[in-house]
Parts: C-alpha cells; sequence; structure tokens
C-alpha cells in the first residue's frame, strides 16, 4: 500500500475518526433491544475518505488496503468482528460506495 505523503496526516485524522466511531452503533430509528446494528454516520464518511485515498494512490486492491489499514489499527466491524476483507467488501458494498 502506497500513501502519498502529502495524505498520511489526513489518513491519520481519518483512521483516528474511525476508531473513535468504531463498533456497534444502533439508530435512534431502532427500538431498545433491537440487534440491527451498522455504522455510525461518521464511521461510514471516514472509512469513505480513507477508500478515495487508497484508490486515487493507485492502489489496485483499496478493499484489501483498507482492510488491513482497519486490522493494523484494530479497528472491529459493527458486530466486534475483525475488519477482514470480506467485512470491508460488505462495508463498501452497502455503505461506502453511495458516499
Amino acid at each position: 500500500m502506497k500513501i502519498p505523503k502529502s495524505k498520511k496526516a489526513r489518513v491519520r485524522e481519518l483512521i483516528s475518526t474511525c476508531k473513535k466511531y468504531q463498533g456497534e452503533y444502533l439508530p435512534n430509528t431502532h427500538g431498545s433491544g433491537s440487534w440491527a446494528t451498522t455504522y455510525s454516520r461518521e464511521f461510514i464518511c471516514a472509512a469513505a475518505e480513507l477508500y478515495l485515498i487508497l484508490e486515487k494512490s493507485s492502489s489496485p486492491w483499496p478493499i484489501d488496503d483498507l482492510s488491513q489499514l482497519f486490522m493494523e489499527s484494530k479497528i472491529p466491524s459493527c458486530r466486534g468482528a475483525q475488519m477482514t476483507r470480506v467485512n470491508v467488501e460488505y462495508l463498501y458494498k452497502h455503505h461506502l460506495k453511495y458516499e
């Protein structure tokens, strides 16, 4: 994974945002006791920007690289699992590509 020097500080900021808003998020439209957790809006926005930085850096596999960044930073999925390629691909297909 090759991140341009000009983007490294921004990547650190975005990882920090993802860490801050990681894990389970239950939208206020869901009742208490709901199991339908998702990602917070802040997490999705930061992850989408990370994906775009990786994609614009000519990464042949931005999903793999984003997964690697999340795992290195110990950022779990919304249900507490490791952010494997499969989980990041789900995140991309259901949230990031709409940003």
